[in-house]
């Protein structure tokens, strides 16, 4: 099944506890703190994979989640960090975040790759809290949840040069003799219902061409197929717009380009109304079907060129007849459309935000307070973080937690709504009953 969007669900893998251990062996019975750090969690990372060329693995399941970090032991030993989670889609797959509509990457390339959804850090164990104030700490972190989203994965081909065209013009044909492609071919209109991709091989070079399912006037706004295809063509560098001769050929054997003209400036028309920039493409017209008769062309091509339509290569798909030499025509095209594109930007790069806690309380004091439906709501992203990763069933991490709170001035203020009876949140976690 030929699947060219979906929306998926990614969680980062939730970062392990941290461990409380004391150190007890022969002849040093109170050694102190021991308990080792959780691991880290599991990334969520999209990678394009040459071998995956449809996002139907996506169809049935929707919610992925990356493994969970291992929790710290005994002796300091560090938590097991979990596995990352990489999801493999079409080169040419466009992830979007699916709240912020923002783009998080265009993975054009094999090998490009984004991280969605980053794992939780592991939780401090309480060697890590010891100091000359705080000889024997009874308390750990917890680890840290994962990053949660919803992603939008959008396929848009990339090719070469795309077959673009109206219903039964022979593109299906032409791709199959010219490359290795074998698409379904009949007698009747929308026979292709998905783009299909070849690879054509000229004089020891190779590019790759798409055929287009086929577009109708009105495709832009959903007749058809084409709307749902149109975006295929954005990738394209060059466009063969494939006219059907058999439309300018009447039973005495004369041409009417008429049909055909109408056919060419509606599928220009639907270009247009989709994207300005799709239709200022570079585009080849060829005549497809010229074995159908045995009259010169000569008549019919220059009615084209009047009504400003270069026909550039006149075949038969049918019996092989110029695409040889259409193909030949095309290499030092695409070659020069290939250099003419500009870098891509690496993909690897995440505009996820990473926070790195330490010691210090500094990033605490970057928060917000405010009053909402009768709530005291505190946001800022370390403080929820902390608040997230506190232990609120140990009586030392409830100390801790207070002192922190005390640093940063926020204590007074969550006292004083609890004596009026509001209920005080840092983030989503309620905090003035544990205080």
């Amino acid at each position: 099944m030929f699947l060219d969007e979906a929306t998926i669900s990614v969680t980062g893998g939730n970062g392990g506890n941290g461990c409380v251990s004391w150190r007890h062996e022969k002849y040093i019975p109170m050694g102190g703190p021991e308990g080792g750090d959780g691991g880290y969690g599991g990334d969520v990372i999209i990678e394009a994979n040459a071998n995956t060329d449809t996002l139907s693995d996506f169809a049935a399941k929707k919610r992925f989640s990356a493994e969970a970090g291992g929790p710290g032991r005994g002796r300091q030993c560090h938590g097991r960090d979990g596995q990352d989670l990489i999801l493999f889609v079409p080169p040419g797959t466009i992830v979007t975040d699916a709240a912020s509509k923002e783009m998080r990457a265009d993975l054009r390339l094999p090998g490009d790759r984004v991280t969605v959804a980053e794992g939780g850090r592991g939780g401090f164990g309480n060697a890590h809290f010891k100091s000359s104030v705080r000889r024997k700490p009874d308390f750990a972190e917890k680890g840290e949840p994962g990053k949660k989203r919803e992603v939008k994965l959008d396929l848009k081909l990339v090719a070469d040069a795309g077959i673009i065209g109206y219903p039964s013009v022979g593109k299906s044909t032409l791709i199959s003799v010219v490359s290795s492609a074998r698409p379904k071919i009949a007698p009747y209109p929308f026979t292709t219902l998905v783009p299909n991709l070849g690879v054509v091989t000229v004089k020891g070079r190779q590019f790759v061409l798409c055929d287009v399912p086929g577009l109708i006037e009105g495709a832009s706004e959903g007749k058809g197929l084409g709307d749902q295809f149109l975006r295929h063509i954005e990738r394209c560098g060059i466009l063969i717009h494939l006219l059907d001769l058999s439309r300018a050929l009447q039973p005495d054997g004369t041409f009417d380009p008429k049909a055909l003209i109408a056919d060419y400036r509606a599928i220009r028309r639907e270009l247009t109304a989709f994207s300005p920039k799709l239709a200022k493409k570079q585009e080849i017209v060829v005549l497809n079907k010229t074995d159908l008769t045995a009259e010169p062309l000569t008549p019919l091509l220059s009615a084209l060129k009047r009504a400003r339509i270069a026909v550039t290569a006149s075949v038969s798909a049918a019996t092989k007849q110029g695409t040889d030499a259409l193909m030949g025509s095309l290499l030092p095209l695409i070659l020069k459309e290939r250099n003419a594109q500009p870098q891509a930007l690496p993909a690897a790069k995440s505009s996820i935000p990473t926070l790195h806690p330490h010691t210090s309380e500094e990033g605490m004091r970057n928060f917000s307070v405010e009053e909402k439906k009768g709530k005291l709501v505190i946001t800022g992203k370390r403080l929820e973080q902390f608040t997230e990763m506190t232990n609120f069933e140990s009586q030392g991490g409830i100390r801790r937690f207070r002192d922190v709170l005390r640093k940063i001035g926020l204590l007074s203020t969550v006292e004083r709504a609890r004596k009026k009876g509001v209920p005080a949140y840092i983030g989503r976690t309620r905090i003035d009953q544990h205080l």
